[in-house]
């Protein structure tokens, strides 16, 4: 069987030999140091065998086209788009603008035909629309994203399963994960700091987000301060937080 017979018809279980081809793939993905947002050898792992699901090259998952968020599967909508296509799903843009996008979608197995649209209006209606992000520099690309992912969610469950469109998974479900530490017993300091958390979530763009906890925890060790006063210094001034963030990162990288 060769690798294109794989990735067309994977059995549910991988084989000893796959297993052994991803964890190599795996050590080599950690090694190289280009995949640090993704974790360690068995984040890389995770990633690999959802897109062995899914019927996706183990590196297009890897380079940006599928994460794993606190279990939720996320795919890029150029990904999802392929997808969709590949399975022989026509798709047409009927409009695709910075307010709208339009898509006609027909299987060619079934005949089943959907269009559906995503505006700016329903973006700015689920508060999806912040200052500086992604909806304010490329709504065009935001509207078709939303547009591919209301497609397949209607007429192609069976080709994405569970997952969802790249910016889909709020941050909150995503990344807010509150320290031991960070937690207080009196029930409202608790909800006042988780609000506090993902406040702060909010300032980064995606990349950043896996890295925002880990800079958490190297602040506090060095000022030897709570989470909790970590994260309300660093909401004092954002502007001053942004730019140490990225120098961090930036020497972190290195």
């Amino acid at each position: 069987m060769n690798e294109v017979a794989v990735y067309q018809s994977p059995s549910l279980i991988p084989s000893q030999h796959e297993m052994a081809v991803f964890q190599t793939m795996a050590q080599t993905a950690v090694a190289s140091k280009m995949y640090k947002g993704i974790g360690d050898e068995a984040g890389v792992m995770m990633i690999m065998l959802a897109a062995r699901e899914l019927q996706i090259p183990a590196m297009s998952a890897l380079n940006g086209g599928l994460n794993i968020i606190q279990g939720k599967v996320e795919v890029s909508a150029r990904l999802m788009n392929a997808m969709m296509r590949r399975a022989g799903i026509r798709i047409s843009i009927k409009e695709s603008t910075d307010s709208n996008c339009t898509l006609v979608g027909k299987r060619s197995d079934n005949g089943d035909e959907a269009v559906v649209s995503y505006s700016v209006s329903d973006a700015q209606k689920a508060g999806l629309i912040k200052t500086g992000g992604g909806w304010t520099k490329n709504p065009k690309d935001m509207c078709f994203a939303r547009a591919i992912s209301r497609l397949a969610r209607q007429i192609a469950p069976d080709i994405i399963g569970g997952c969802y469109i790249e910016g889909e998974i709020k941050a909150s479900d995503a990344t807010v994960i509150i320290p031991a530490d960070i937690e207080s017993e009196n029930v409202q300091n608790v909800e006042q700091e988780k609000e506090e958390m993902e406040k702060l979530m909010e300032i980064f763009e995606k990349d950043d987000k896996y890295l925002i906890t880990e800079y958490l925890e190297v602040v506090s060790t060095h000022f030897k301060w709570t989470k909790a006063q970590t994260v309300k210094e660093f909401l004092k001034d954002t502007k001053n937080l942004i730019d140490k963030f990225n120098v961090w990162k930036n020497k972190r990288a290195l």
